[in-house]
């Protein structure tokens, strides 16, 4: 069992946390993910509008005005059109070691994720093998506009560098739109870690990873996650009638399942199996 069993030294799981309505109705239906703009991410460091500084050509005659008007829309674009999904992951003192010493390492066992984004216990935290992701999102995305990583925590700005200061793009070869939005590309891909794998340290008990897409726009997009699905932890104030519902998905994508209940306040792996071996009729009803 992937969720009970020590975990392999060579494990490569993310977490997922969501409510059981958006699993039913959307991630599990669909079998999609959602990558959503940067700019509806929770963290102020990043959801706030940045203060970019563009190197333009000396010939450009810009006024005060439109100097702060192109770094605003820099700023707008980079956080409108690069889109993310995020997850949790497992901590490395998890490896290799048997439960339920290691289970607080686990990246399904956290309880603040499982307040602000599970519904307060009354959701998921879906399972994912990341490598089997990346796969799923490479295949249908543009290779060169899509990265990837663990997020840094840390209560420290980025420190001015003129070679190398993520807030100073530049702009100096730009003649048209299509110039415009390659040296932003250009500037994503340089400097995507200081730029979208930063977050304040309160928020570390996350321990998040992320992947990141700069896109033509910034309209969400919804990703086939393939098989890369591993398991479904359910949370303790899930209702009973949502069992079948939720073992019927995971009979369909090959995944195992448990519930995850806390007993004096210590966390507890309940009724794990593997229902695509046995509930396999419930693909037929």
């Amino acid at each position: 069992m992937k969720l009970t069993n020590p975990l392999p030294l060579d494990a490569s799981y993310l977490y997922h946390y969501t409510t059981t309505t958006t699993a039913l109705d959307y991630i599990l239906k669909n079998g999609t993910l959602k990558f959503n703009s940067f700019s509806k991410v929770n963290d102020p460091r990043e959801r706030k509008e940045w203060d970019m500084s563009p190197f333009v050509r000396l010939n450009a005659n810009l006024s005060l005005e439109q100097y702060d008007a192109i770094s605003r829309e820099v700023s707008d674009i980079l956080k409108s059109n690069a889109k993310l999904v995020c997850f949790s992951r497992d901590k490395n003192e998890a490896k290799g070691n048997w439960q339920p010493d290691a289970r607080f390492g686990r990246g399904f066992v956290k309880p603040n994720m499982w307040h602000h984004y599970a519904g307060e216990h009354n959701g998921l935290c879906l399972m994912f093998d990341s490598k089997k992701l990346q796969d799923a999102f490479a295949k249908n995305l543009d290779a060169t506009r899509l990265v990837s990583g663990k997020v840094v925590y840390t209560n420290q700005g980025s420190l001015p560098h003129l070679k190398g200061d993520p807030f100073i793009i530049d702009l100096t070869s730009v003649t048209s739109t299509g110039d415009y939005i390659s040296a932003i590309q250009t500037h994503l891909n340089r400097f995507f870690a200081e730029l979208f794998l930063r977050k304040l340290s309160d928020w570390a008990h996350e321990d998040e990873f992320r992947w990141i897409y700069f896109d033509v726009n910034p309209d969400p997009r919804y990703l086939e996650f393939g098989d890369s699905l591993e398991a479904s932890v359910v949370g303790e104030q899930v209702e009973e009638s949502k069992s079948e519902e939720i073992l019927r998905y995971c009979v369909k994508y090959r995944a195992e399942i448990a519930n995850l209940n806390w007993h004096n306040g210590y966390p507890k792996v309940e009724r794990s199996g593997q229902p695509y071996l046995t509930h396999k009729h419930l693909l037929a009803t």
